[in-house]
């Protein structure tokens, strides 16, 4: 781990041991911009957040978060995919400690993250050997683009998910494995059969063990098949008595950004 964020950690353990109001410092106001993503005729609309006095010809270099929002956040309008998550990263502690280039995209309606099915008790289920969906695809193509930029640090690469989006995060992960220095799955699912090539790819799985929607077998299947493959990189974190809308939990715990700021390929 770099020196930066070896510093970072440790100011942010003292930062949050005081009020807000005892930090004499001026941030600057946090904003997600609004921007289009267009590839071989397709459109991915998202938002995005620079870190403190970014400057895109600069010789510094920083993570790229990439964040997948829930199912009920689906859409055109470029602004729903904030409501779980973005906070964090407005935070103005977070920012100055963990500066990082923070990607939002919006997942269209009609179209997922990853496919799944879902029974009329609204249960739902992956398959061992699903298609890549559409947006997917252009998701990746979008991270691609910004791996060419010079202010990005590919070594430095971040993938977090909530829900439908945490089974989106780990079916990429499964595709791009190489792409990612860490990978957070907060609710999602995947088949166990396909996890292989997550062996060496550190990954941490929240789960509710009393959700009802993604059954946290999904989450302790895959922890297990990869602690029997000899993996020392992926960890489960559950919570008894909260169900599907665990993020609440995991984004709100004190090592949730401290664990994965710390990872590098």
């Amino acid at each position: 781990m770099k020196f930066r964020y070896f510093l970072s950690l440790l100011m942010l353990c003292s930062t949050l041991a005081f009020p807000l109001s005892a930090q004499k410092k001026n941030y600057k106001k946090a904003s997600f911009f609004a921007r289009e993503y267009r590839s071989q005729g397709d459109t991915l609309r998202y938002r995005i957040l620079y870190p403190e006095n970014y400057d895109k010809e600069g010789s510094e270099k920083y993570p790229l978060v990439v964040f997948l929002h829930g199912e009920g956040e689906n859409g055109n309008d470029n602004q729903a995919q904030l409501k779980y998550g973005s906070s964090i990263f407005m935070n103005a502690e977070i920012r100055h400690w963990f500066p990082a280039i923070v990607v939002f995209p919006q997942c269209p309606e009609g179209d997922q993250w990853a496919t799944y099915e879902t029974d009329s008790m609204g249960v739902i289920s992956v398959s061992e050997d699903p298609r890549e969906t559409a947006t997917a695809d252009l998701l990746m193509r979008l991270v691609d683009h910004y791996k060419k930029n010079k202010t990005v640090d590919k070594d430095r690469i971040y993938l977090i998910g909530i829900s439908a989006g945490a089974t989106g995060a780990l079916d990429l992960a499964v595709r791009e494995p190489s792409t990612f220095a860490a990978v957070v799955s907060v609710g999602g699912a995947i088949k166990s059969q396909r996890v292989k090539e997550l062996e060496d790819v550190p990954l941490r799985l929240y789960h509710g063990t009393l959700d009802s929607i993604v059954p946290v077998s999904y989450s302790r299947d895959v922890f297990y098949e990869l602690k029997a493959m000899g993996s020392d990189q992926v960890e489960i974190i559950e919570y008894s008595e909260t169900g599907h809308e665990c993020w609440r939990e995991s984004m709100s715990s004190s090592d949730f950004l401290k664990w994965i700021f710390a990872k590098e390929r």
